[in-house]
């Protein structure tokens, strides 16, 4: 609908509202370019239109399947899948949304682009799985759900890793650490062998491997060699997995009868915004142990 407007133009011809209305409303790919005037006044609009096909998110899919079993993540193997999903036109945003998001894991690993952030000093990676995210938010496809996933455990985005069910590890560890933080009942048993598509494992970068392998071992009492494994390396980690690390180990260790590394763990996170509720169960029950 248009309103106060004199005359308007679709890609540079000259047409009435109800012909650009009808055109705009059949176009399925490609930037159409609309310019409105009414009087001096003068606006241009670029609509960007790129509905997917079946067919051609099926393209985009398979050939991310055979990146995939290729088992090679590198720049030339990327630019060949982007070549293979060219083939599905239509789900354009959906092959530069996966091809995003695998670059970042490339930058994240450090074989490409080491040590480089962007202008606001974030790595570039978190620049890319955020662009990936924006694009493949929209796509109700497996690998797109479990990429949005990966990338809402990233930054601890629980509530809303939960929800990408299509990733079930990610989801059942995510649902662990929502209950942990808000205080809820948390699943003592190991989460490893729960069942999962392979896609987020084929997708992960190994920091966020490593983080969900931590995030799904027992808290039943069990020595734990994958919290411990982990933990000579935590000045290394980002704060937000730090975070994660701490939360477990503190749970791990508890469980164990570590009173002396719970509570260090533990007090490392009393000052969070996050863990409120969660400490003040915690303190009681680092008390009962130790009596």
């Amino acid at each position: 609908m248009t309103s106060d407007v004199e005359s308007i133009t679709v890609n540079g011809r000259k047409t009435s509202s109800s012909e650009a209305a009808g055109f705009l409303a059949s176009v399925k790919v490609g930037v159409q370019t609309v310019t409105v005037s009414s009087g001096p006044m003068e606006r241009t609009f670029e609509f960007d239109f790129c509905l997917a096909e079946e067919d051609d998110l099926c393209l985009v899919d398979q050939a991310l399947e055979k990146l995939i079993s290729s088992r090679e993540l590198s720049r030339n193997a990327i630019d060949t899948f982007i070549m293979r999903a060219g083939r599905g036109v239509t789900a354009r945003r959906y092959r530069e949304g996966l091809a995003t998001y695998l670059y970042g894991v490339l930058a994240r690993e450090a074989v490409e682009d080491s040590g480089r952030v962007d202008a606001s000093g974030a790595p570039l990676y978190e620049q890319r799985y955020n662009s990936a995210v924006s694009l493949l938010s929209t796509f109700d496809r497996p690998a797109a759900e479990a990429i949005c996933g990966l990338v809402a455990f990233h930054y601890n985005q629980f509530a809303l890793a939960v929800r990408k069910t299509n990733s079930h590890r990610v989801s059942d560890v995510a649902a662990r650490f929502r209950s942990i933080v808000t205080g809820g009942s948390v699943v003592t048993t190991s989460l490893a062998d729960r069942s999962h598509g392979n896609l987020d494992q084929a997708l992960s970068d190994s920091v966020t491997e490593d983080l969900l392998d931590v995030g799904a071992t027992a808290l039943d009492g069990t020595k734990s060699p994958v919290v411990t494994q982990l933990l000579p390396s935590l000045g290394g980690l980002r704060p937000q997995d730090q975070f994660k690390v701490r939360l477990i180990a503190a749970e791990a260790l508890l469980a164990v009868g570590d009173i002396d590394g719970a509570s260090r763990h533990g007090e490392a996170l009393r000052h969070s915004n996050e863990t409120g509720a969660w400490y003040a169960g915690f303190r009681t029950r680092l008390q009962e142990v130790g009596r």
